[in-house]
């Protein structure tokens, strides 16, 4: 009877550490994916940590565009970042705020005459009406996606010179020649939007555990910029709301839409106009 007791004594402390290695396993599993994740949230940070995107604090920023992504002399009006403009577009902790710009085109009524006959939506480009789109940089297209509506696509490219970052054009009917996977150089004409549409663009930084939104001015060079500044904007500033700015005085949303029109109701507080705009409705 003693025998029979030691043995079953000795089958349990065997098992003992055989029940334990599975908890062992898991929880070593845990502390590596734990180390992966707070790795590509370090990575994503940057080496500073003082990369914020935010107005007034980009000093650490990269500059890496390489080419302005439109043909700016078809473009009259660039909503601010952090604007009221379209439709809620924010991230970084913000709500109820647009954090990209629209690139505008001039007002026309053959373009709102076009709308009319179209369902509402600007005609597609075709030849000789047409405003070329550029890639900002030498870089990858890492993904196409259709627009819910029907003008165009969003064009996701990440920089060659600052893969942290990722650039994404709005609206764009994209030339036959690329797809997701194709390599752009800086200048080459990616794309086009309508002779009457208006286009959007988006700059993000961060990896699919953490991202930041920016303004495109932001990591614009000075060489770029200059080219606004000849279309009368002073200062970068002008085309940025600061958070504290904006956290001042909250826009008005209804889920992902904007609860007030303020592109109609207050367009000077939420775009800016370049030289050679005319509206006979503006003052």
């Amino acid at each position: 009877m003693q025998e029979e007791t030691k043995r079953e004594e000795n089958k349990q402390l065997l098992a003992r550490p055989r029940q334990r290695w599975p908890w062992v396993v898991a929880g070593l599993m845990a502390a590596i994916l734990a180390l992966i994740v707070i790795g590509e949230m370090r990575q994503a940070d940057g080496n500073t940590g003082n990369e914020t995107g935010l107005a007034g604090k980009s000093d650490s920023l990269p500059q890496f565009i390489q080419a302005d992504f439109i043909d700016l002399s078809q473009i009259y009006l660039i909503s601010k970042f952090r604007s009221g403009s379209g439709h809620d577009f924010s991230g970084n902790g913000e709500s109820c705020r647009s954090m990209k710009h629209y690139f505008n085109v001039q007002w026309s009524e053959e373009g709102e005459r076009e709308r009319s006959e179209n369902n509402g939506f600007p005609k597609p480009p075709s030849p000789g009406r047409a405003i070329d789109i550029f890639s900002p940089v030498d870089g990858e297209i890492t993904a196409v996606e259709t627009e819910k509506t029907p003008i165009g696509s969003q064009i996701y490219i990440e920089p060659d010179n600052a893969p942290k970052y990722t650039v994404r054009l709005f609206h764009i009917y994209l030339l036959p020649d690329f797809k997701k996977g194709s390599e752009v150089k800086a200048g080459q004409k990616i794309g086009e939007i309508g002779l009457h549409q208006n286009t959007d663009i988006s700059v993000m930084k961060g990896s699919r555990w953490k991202n930041e939104l920016i303004s495109y001015f932001e990591v614009m060079p000075d060489s770029i910029f200059e080219k606004y500044k000849e279309r009368g904007v002073k200062d970068r500033s002008e085309l940025i709301v600061s958070k504290e700015e904006r956290d001042r005085n909250p826009l008005k949303c209804n889920g992902e839409q904007f609860a007030v029109n303020y592109d109609s109701t207050e367009p000077d507080k939420h775009f800016i106009y370049l030289s050679g705009y005319a509206d006979p409705n503006r003052r």
